[in-house]
């Protein structure tokens, strides 16, 4: 069963040099259940800087990715306490990207509620920032 809800996300983002940069964004998104699995699905807009890309939210648990697909595909994996290492496209080409997770909390079922992630984020094995990621899913008024 899909339903359709609101998303709030909050992103604040620290990186070397320069100024915090933060975002804050309310969408529309659908959200399912899929073999114990719960996904976020919404488009992107000019606000995020994502405009013509498609995210998906995969919550299992302690563990989360978060899937682009459309003019910039990309990948971020997110498990508590663990490194990934991703891809990501842009226009000019790829480069690696990796996250380490230092937190992650997930409440997320089809009644709504709240994922935040605290993660380092590394381009091409060098460190360039820190995140801390805040998602909330509420049920849209019928």
């Amino acid at each position: 069963m899909k339903k359709d809800v609101w998303l709030s996300i909050s992103s604040t983002q620290r990186f070397e040099g320069c100024e915090i940069d933060k975002v804050d964004l309310v969408t529309a998104a659908t959200l399912y259940c899929r073999r114990g699995k719960y996904y976020i699905v919404y488009e992107e807009s000019e606000v995020t800087g994502w405009e013509g890309n498609r995210t998906t939210v995969k919550l299992s648990g302690k563990e989360a990715a978060v899937v682009r697909v459309g003019s910039s595909p990309s990948e971020l994996l997110f498990s508590e306490n663990e490194r990934h290492v991703g891809l990501y496209q842009t226009p000019f080409g790829a480069m690696t990207i990796s996250t380490h997770t230092s937190r992650l909390r997930n409440t997320v079922s089809m009644d709504g509620g709240f994922l935040e992630i605290d993660y380092t984020l590394e381009v091409d094995n060098s460190l360039v920032g820190e995140t801390h990621l805040e998602m909330t899913v509420a049920a849209m008024p019928e």
